[in-house]
C-alpha cells in the first residue's frame, strides 16, 4: 500500500468522525463557524446558522434562525415549492392577471414566448400579488408564465 493511501485513510476517518468545520475567514473562531455533521435522530448540538446535519435515514437537515429544519427528507426537498406553469396564453397589449395558486407573491417570474409571430415581442410585468401574476405581452404573441414562491 503506497504511503499516500494510508495518509488519506487516516485523514477522511479523522474527518467522518469528528465533522467539518467551514470557517468563512481564517480569523473566524471554530465555535462561531458553521459545521457538517451526522448522526441517528434529530440534530441537538447547538451549533452556529449554516450548519448542516445530515441524518443516517437519508434527512438533510440546516440550521437558520437558531434552529434545525430539514431541508430534504430522505433525499426530497421539503422547503422548496414546485413552481407554477401557466397553460399557453395570448397577449392583447393590456394587462392580464393569471392566476398561479402559490399563495405568496412569487420570488421570481419568466415569461416565456411559446410561439412568436415575427417583429418585436414586449413583455412588461406589473406588481405581481399573492393570487395573481400581472403581465402585458404583445397583441397576438403567445408565452407561458413560470412563477416560483
Amino acid at each position: 500500500m503506497p504511503a499516500y493511501s494510508a495518509i488519506y485513510e487516516n485523514l477522511r476517518r479523522a474527518l467522518v468522525g469528528v465533522g467539518v468545520v467551514v470557517k468563512p475567514a481564517a480569523g473566524t473562531a471554530l465555535a462561531s463557524s458553521p459545521s457538517i455533521t451526522s448522526g441517528t435522530g434529530a440534530a441537538s448540538e447547538a451549533e452556529p446558522n449554516g450548519s448542516v446535519y445530515l441524518r443516517t435515514n437519508g434527512d438533510f437537515v440546516g440550521r437558520r434562525g437558531g434552529a434545525w429544519e430539514v431541508l430534504m427528507s430522505a433525499g426530497r426537498a421539503s422547503l422548496v415549492t414546485a413552481p407554477f406553469k401557466s397553460a399557453e396564453q395570448t397577449g392583447d397589449g393590456s394587462a392580464q392577471s393569471i392566476a398561479h395558486g402559490l399563495g405568496v407573491v412569487p420570488s421570481l417570474v419568466l415569461i416565456i414566448p411559446s410561439n412568436l409571430t415575427g417583429g418585436a415581442y414586449v413583455v412588461t410585468e406589473g406588481t405581481h400579488t399573492s393570487t395573481n401574476v400581472l403581465v402585458t405581452v404583445t397583441t397576438g404573441e403567445k408565452y407561458l408564465v413560470v412563477a416560483y414562491a
